[in-house]
């Protein structure tokens, strides 16, 4: 057995470093995962507004955005912010700020999830406000404009 972990070590090791992204990959899955909360925002906002009739579907889009805003400040690693990106250099150089408004985006997607959870419409209502914000505030200061 302890030639099979000394064996299968350096295998997990090199498995590892493969697997570490390159700037054009980290940007390319930051872009996957914002694509896929605007998705979710978008649609959760459609069907609370009642301009369509999934009402089923709520939950699972509102868990989806939790999942994803809590990746929120994992997006932006160290060396990911040249090459096709619309993230301005202002994020690694406002490591803190930018830390309180990735934060904040988490903050305000899992409270959201925990209020179409319990099915409270004003609550719902109250807690897409603070996404919107969340959002918006970051790419208003870190996004490039168009």
């Amino acid at each position: 057995m302890h030639r099979m972990i000394t064996m299968g070590f350096p295998l997990l090791l090199t498995a590892s470093l493969a697997g570490a992204a390159t700037p054009e990959d980290a940007i390319k899955y930051r872009q996957a995962v914002m694509m896929t909360m605007a998705g979710h925002v978008n649609a959760i906002n459609l069907i609370f507004t009642g301009k369509v009739e999934h009402q089923d579907a709520l939950v699972g889009h509102a868990e989806a955005l939790a999942a994803a805003g809590a990746q929120v400040d994992r997006l932006f690693p160290a060396g990911s912010g040249v090459g096709k990106t619309d993230a301005l250099a202002l994020i690694w150089q406002e490591g803190e700020r930018f830390t309180k408004a990735t934060q904040a985006a988490r903050s305000a997607t899992s409270q959201l999830r925990d209020a179409v959870r319990s099915g409270d419409r004003a609550t719902i209502g109250r807690s897409l406000k603070p996404v919107f914000d969340s959002c918006k505030g970051c790419h208003d200061r870190y996004q490039k404009s168009e």
